[in-house]
């Protein structure tokens, strides 16, 4: 399975289009995102998106309760929580946005997880602690660090590719 990853949009419509450009084209699944929408009009983008979402609350999202509204109206399958728990192609996976460094600290080194995902930082990591692969897309916007980035993550052969959106 496929899963497209992707963390800190900051309303940047031009690389969010892009990105689901690119996340319908590979035929991904699902979506991770790892919060920072920031403002609710970005979601009316989303509808575009061949695939369900699970997505965490940023530090800059306002508006949560109509943030997990529009989401579940352009799909009922969505989820968008603080944290998210969850299997999926029986890799158990911990999502989160990641400003909450003692619960990322103590996800990563639990032990129950296969994967741990995460964004904030707007700095791309990809690594194995423990056995567990730890994940941050970088940003979608580009603002920080000036590069754009965007994963895909293949749950059969837990592999992750990185694309930089130009």
């Amino acid at each position: 399975m496929k899963i497209g990853i992707m963390s800190d949009t900051h309303d940047y419509l031009p690389n969010i289009r892009k990105a689901i450009e690119i996340f319908n084209k590979e035929n991904v699944e699902t979506v991770i995102h790892c919060g920072d929408f920031v403002s609710l009009f970005v979601i009316k983008e989303f509808e575009n998106l061949d695939a369900n979402i699970i997505a965490t609350y940023g530090n800059n999202d306002g508006e949560r309760c109509k943030l997990k509204e529009w989401l579940k109206e352009i799909n009922e399958d969505n989820i968008i929580d603080d944290f998210v728990s969850i299997e999926i192609d029986g890799l158990k996976f911990f999502i989160t946005h990641g400003h909450h460094k003692s619960v990322l600290d103590l996800a990563i080194n639990s032990g129950l997880y296969d994967v741990v995902i995460y964004g904030h930082t707007h700095e791309r990591v990809f690594k194995e602690v423990n056995n567990v692969l730890v994940i941050n897309p970088g940003e979608c916007c580009g603002y920080l660090t000036g590069i754009a980035t965007i994963g895909i993550l293949d749950t059969e052969k837990k592999e992750y590719r990185e694309i930089i959106i130009e």
